[in-house]
């Protein structure tokens, strides 16, 4: 018996380290937890590009009206490891090497399905731009609500944010 837990636990190990390679894994059509039957689609945050939401009738972009997101915005990306905590104009910008952070004054723009955080991070252009719309880091279970990417210079990386 327990040499069957134990294949069945390696098993189980081996699919999700396989799906993590390919990006979120499909949803059942039936399974309604994760939006299925809708017109969003997860966002995975990974050197690949992710699934944007399409607008919908009743949402911010089909309204005209600017993305709305909290006061304290908290966004990762994984593979390689980052994070940008932005409160007001301030974008605080850190990575394993460097826990503490780095503390940049960021300008924000807002289009009706987007908001974009520019500032300059050791020399190079920094841009955070985050979208609505559900994501997954790829690595947890957790289902973001807003999907980002971060570019310092020329370096792109997606990832996904939550209120703080």
């Amino acid at each position: 018996m327990r040499r069957i837990g134990k294949a069945l636990w390696l098993a189980g190990l081996a699919g999700a380290l396989v799906a993590g390679c390919k990006g979120a894994a499909p949803v059942p059509e039936d399974d309604t937890s994760q939006g299925a039957g809708t017109d969003t689609a997860i966002a995975v945050a990974s050197p690949t590009p992710a699934v944007v939401p399409t607008a919908r009738s009743g949402s911010n972009a089909a309204m005209g009206q600017a993305l709305a997101l909290p006061a304290r915005l908290r966004a990762t990306g994984t593979e390689p490891f980052w994070g940008a905590d932005v409160e007001g104009t301030t974008l605080t910008y850190s990575t394993p090497d460097f826990p503490a952070g780095a503390k940049i004054t960021v300008a924000r723009r807002a289009g009706p399905d987007f908001v974009e955080f520019t500032g300059t991070l050791d020399g190079k252009p920094l841009t955070l731009r985050v979208v609505a719309g559900p994501c997954s880091d790829g690595m947890s279970d957790r289902v973001y609500p807003y999907a980002v990417t971060r570019e310092i210079g020329p370096d792109m990386e997606r990832g996904c944010a939550r209120g703080r």
